[in-house]
């Protein structure tokens, strides 16, 4: 059969010339005299539009500039780009773009992002989990400030809020206060300016890595703004290199950890998890890879349970001890505070409580629809299950989400976000006939292994197993014997006979 060939939509492309138009309408407000730090906002809250929807504007809207109908519309946008983009291509291409078209600048062109630089100053928690940067620019009734919050739990810290302040001498006296009424649990210093231009500089770098960052409204509005007064600071100082942890420097860790922690047993299964925290503290905590914080901590459990890191049930059981033996070793090794020690253990036993109730939620999900079981019943039960649906997290269109998988529309969801390939199809609404027996297989598979209706379904994939076959691989081939065998009915209804089914079914071995 052959394809047509795809085109780029109508709709798509009537959709990106209504946006630009809108943003030529917003800057044509903007008249020749505008205040600078005006058309600052202005330009960093568009970036940040098309920032949160994933829509390179600013590439299109410097392209479009060489043929516009209307040129002189392109000047102040253009401006703006040239200083406010965030890629230093952009910012490049858009002063060629304005100097090609040859005419006139508002009088606010030249003096975006020209700013005096003054105090920088900086909180931080006494674990390192979190820290606050504020900047200042300008003097007098014209100051304003940059404060950033950055979180250091993950991808070597990284900013989740950015934000312009029109009295940044206010806001470093409410950090002040905020220091010294919290004993020795905050810290509030003034930094150089270069000192601060590196911090930030990494934080944001830490938020670009992500996918899908979870930041605020006022960090997507304020986010261009933010990078460009950044720009503006001193250079960067050097600092310190992340920590090199060689495979004898971390055996040498766990071997004092386990000495240190007399009630904790020495096992291998212990020893594993402990190498595991290691492992994720140089991969998200560079310079202080053995650093204990209660978002840190928290943030390894997480990384757990999302299945970004293996364990094995054994291991996993023995997490809810290491952990917190984990946290007692590293308060008494990064020598904090007495009064901020008990904070990180409850923090950690909180946490710990909270998986406890997930996983038991979790698991009344695959007892759904039985009571009164023994607990021999009870882990054959879960062990077919869990074979069928693994998780109750997936990522559908590239956003993770928490589905119930006793509900059978919720388990089809989790099958087809194991399958990327099948979300390609469903999502561009193209299932071609074999396309559409193989979702209906898989999806179908899953369902007679949650009820164990036909059984040989079961005792295939158990035979199977035992011949060294991956879970992905069995299901494969349970998929392929259904499929083999399914014929469409009335409608979009498919049949099969079951009988011919199971008997294919036994010749697996």
């Amino acid at each position: 059969m052959t394809e047509l060939p795809q085109q780029e939509s109508s709709d798509d492309t009537e959709s990106a010339s209504e946006l630009l138009e809108e943003v030529l309408r917003e800057f044509a407000e903007l008249d020749s005299a505008a205040e600078p730090l005006r058309v600052e906002l202005v330009t960093s809250e568009i970036l940040g539009e098309w920032w949160e929807a994933g829509d390179d504007l600013a590439a299109e809207l410097i392209e479009f500039a060489s043929a516009a109908p209307e040129p002189e519309r392109l000047v102040a946008p253009l401006a703006a780009l040239r200083s406010l983009a965030t890629t230093e291509d952009q910012r490049e291409a858009a002063g060629l773009a304005l100097e090609k078209l040859g005419l006139g600048e508002p009088a606010w062109a030249g003096e975006l992002n020209q700013v005096a630089v003054g105090e920088c100053w900086r909180t931080a928690d006494v674990y390192g989990d979190e820290s606050s940067v504020l900047c200042v620019f300008g003097a007098g009734e014209s100051a304003h400030g940059l404060l950033v919050s950055v979180g250091y739990a993950l991808f070597g810290g990284w900013a989740d809020e950015a934000v312009i302040v029109e009295s940044p001498g206010e806001v470093i006296a409410e950090m002040q206060t905020q220091a010294a009424e919290s004993g020795d649990l905050v810290t509030c210093e003034q930094i150089t300016p270069g000192r601060a231009h590196q911090l930030l500089a990494d934080a944001f770098v830490g938020t670009e890595l992500q996918n899908d960052p979870e930041v605020t409204d006022d960090y997507v509005r304020f986010r261009a703004l933010a990078m460009a007064r950044t720009r503006a600071l001193p250079e960067p100082e050097p600092v310190d290199p992340p920590r090199l942890l060689s495979t004898e420097d971390q055996a040498e860790a766990i071997d004092e950890f386990f000495r240190a922690s007399a009630d904790l047993e020495d096992t291998e299964a212990a020893r594993v998890v402990a190498l595991r925290l290691i492992e994720f503290g140089v991969e998200h905590d560079p310079r202080r890879p053995l650093r204990v914080g209660p978002d840190k901590l928290a943030s390894f459990v997480d990384s757990v349970d999302d299945g970004a890191l293996e364990l094995t049930e054994e291991q996993d059981e023995t997490l809810e001890k290491v952990l917190p033996a984990w946290a007692s070793w590293g308060a008494w090794r990064d020598g904090l505070p007495e009064e901020a020690v008990e904070p990180l253990l409850e923090a950690v036993e909180d946490r710990l409580y909270e998986r406890a109730l997930e996983t038991e939620s979790t698991v009344d999900a695959y007892l759904d629809g039985f009571d009164d079981l023994d607990e021999q019943s009870v882990a054959r039960l879960l062990e077919r299950r869990q074979f069928a649906i693994p998780a109750i997290y997936t990522e559908i269109a590239g956003e993770e989400v928490e589905l119930d998988p006793s509900d059978p529309e919720q388990r089809r969801l989790l099958v087809i976000g194991e399958h990327p390939d099948f979300q390609d199809s469903l999502a561009e609404d193209d299932l071609d006939e074999e396309a559409f027996l193989q979702v209906a297989a898989h999806t179908t598979v899953v369902d007679q292994l949650w009820d164990d209706e036909p059984a040989e379904v079961w005792q295939a994939a158990q035979r199977l197993l035992q011949r060294g076959l991956e879970r992905t691989e069995v299901l494969d081939e349970l998929a392929r014997v259904l499929e083999e065998r399914l014929e469409m009915g009335e409608g979009d209804s498919l049949e099969f006979d079951v009988d011919d089914y199971c008997r294919a079914l036994d010749e697996l071995n």
